[in-house]
Formats: structure tokens, C-alpha cells, sequence
């Protein structure tokens, strides 16, 4: 909650900034270039003038944003595929799933984005489809292999033997069960595709200049850190702030689970122990 309330806050305060304080984050020479911090430029400006505040802002918006989307995706297309092809719904499709499913591990999750941008262009649509093509094979797969521990289990077999469907097994008994394991492996992935959007726009490759990302601002200002400071500093808090709250939801949601299945299995043991001794 402390988290999410810092989240929460963040984006209360950047709104506000954004509008009544900020500057146009990409046209240089709003003021005088490798200005420090000051009551005009609140974080100073970069060695074309520009407003690095404002820039920060639209850029933890647009990263965050890419990287969400692009998460999104792949957990839609890897899951819903996955669960399809562990438990074998559409028997002559199944194959062919996996078949893709084989590719996606194929290609490192760094080298697949550079296909893919070089085929959709380095916009906003060619990050989102590259990170997503990229991740979506370690969704298919976990959910691939859980689904198909899930179909020896009780209830499942009790609920095909009581007339439901395929899908509808899946979609009312398979799924709920799943849930914890695909959103645990979201924020995993979240903080994947942060790095990766992060590293194609440092090294050039990501979205397109004058747009700015964490990534890009890093690059513009590495050759005047000495001099300018505060250029590089602040992208690079943003980035590192970002992936560690994203590491401390993921490590919290995983215990609270971890906890809930624990009392589960004592409950069960208990209520065990207690008809034995009735007995």
C-alpha cells in the first residue's frame, strides 16, 4: 500500500507539474542550455535547453506506459494460448501452438526487439509488438505446464464427467487457478520490458528523437555529466526507482500468496486431523 500510495502520489504531483509548471519537452532552447536546478526548470535543463522535469514526466509516462501495454499483450496471447494448448481444447490447433510457443524461446529477449523494429519501425508500435513478441513465450509456456498438472486433479475430472466443456473447464476452473502465477509473472516481465525499452532508447534503436525516454535522456546526457549533473542523475533514479517498486509488489503479492496457501493447507490438515479423531 506504501507502494501504491507513492504511485499514487507521484502521479497526482506530475499532473499537477504538467500542467501549470512545465515547459514543451521536446523544443530546445526553452532556456539556457546546462541550466541547474532552478525555480524556472525544477531539474534543470539539457545542452539543448530543454526542460529536463518535463521531459522526466513524459517520459516515465511513455515508458511505463509502452512497457505495460506490451506486457498486456503477452499476457492475453500466452496465456489464453497457453491454457489452449495444455489442456488440449482444440486438439488440431495444438500443435501448431506449440510449434510457436518452440520459436519464442528461440530468440534471446534483447535480440527479438531488434527484429521486430527493424520490420514495424522504432515508433511506439514496433516497441510495444517487439517487447511483446518478446515476453510472451515465458507466459505460454508456465501456464502451458500448469494447466497440464491442473488436469489430473479432482475437480477437473469431476467437472468434465458433469457435462461442462473444454473452454468452460477452462474458463471457470483452470483459470482462477492461475491467476497468482500470471500476475506474478507480469511484474517480472514489467520490470523486462522497463530494462529492454529502457536499453533500445539508450543505445538509439528505441523511439525516435525529439520524443523523450529514459533511456534516450541517459544517452543525451552522458557526455555532460561532470558539467551537467543533474541531466543524467534524475533519468537514472526514475529507472532504477521504477524497477525496484515493481521488484518489491511482485516479492509481496508472492508472500502474501505463499501465505493464504499455507493456512489453506493447515485449515485442511486440521479439519482432517479432526474427522479422524471423531472417527
Amino acid at each position: 500500500m506504501i507502494l501504491l500510495s507513492a504511485a499514487v502520489v507521484f502521479i497526482v504531483l506530475s499532473l499537477i507539474y504538467m500542467q501549470w509548471f512545465a515547459h514543451d519537452p521536446t523544443t530546445p532552447f526553452e532556456g539556457p542550455k546546462l541550466d541547474p536546478p532552478s525555480a524556472d526548470f525544477w531539474l534543470g535543463t539539457d545542452h539543448l535547453g530543454r526542460d529536463v522535469s518535463s521531459r522526466l514526466i513524459y517520459a516515465t509516462y511513455l515508458t511505463l506506459g509502452l512497457a505495460l501495454l506490451a506486457v498486456l499483450l503477452a499476457m492475453t496471447a500466452g496465456t489464453l494460448l497457453g491454457m489452449l494448448a495444455g489442456y488440449n481444447v482444440v486438439p488440431l490447433l495444438t500443435p501448431l501452438i506449440l510449434f510457436v510457443g518452440q520459436i519464442s524461446i528461440v530468440f534471446p529477449v534483447r535480440m527479438l526487439p531488434l527484429l521486430i523494429i527493424t520490420i514495424f519501425g522504432n515508433g511506439p508500435l514496433g516497441m510495444v509488438l517487439s517487447m511483446a513478441f518478446s515476453i510472451w513465450g515465458q507466459f505460454f509456456w508456465l501456464i502451458h505446464d500448469e494447466t497440464k498438472a491442473l488436469r489430473g486433479r479432482g475437480f477437473i475430472r469431476a467437472g468434465f464427467m458433469l457435462g461442462s466443456s473444454k473452454w468452460g473447464i477452462v474458463r471457470l476452473h483452470i483459470l482462477p487457478h492461475l491467476l497468482p502465477t500470471v500476475v506474478l509473472l507480469s511484474t517480472i516481465c514489467f520490470r523486462t520490458a522497463i530494462g529492454v525499452i529502457s536499453t533500445l532508447s539508450f543505445l538509439g534503436i528505441g523511439i525516435s528523437p525529439p520524443t523523450p525516454t529514459w533511456g534516450s535522456m541517459i544517452a543525451d546526457g552522458h557526455p555532460y555529466i561532470i558539467q551537467a549533473w543533474w541531466t543524467i542523475v534524475f533519468p537514472t533514479l526514475a529507472l532504477a526507482c521504477s524497477i525496484l517498486m515493481v521488484n518489491s509488489i511482485g516479492s509481496k503479492l508472492e508472500q502474501r500468496w505463499k501465505h493464504a496457501d499455507t493456512s489453506k493447507l493447515e485449515r485442511r490438515e486440521l479439519g482432517e486431523l479432526n474427522t479422524t479423531t471423531s472417527i
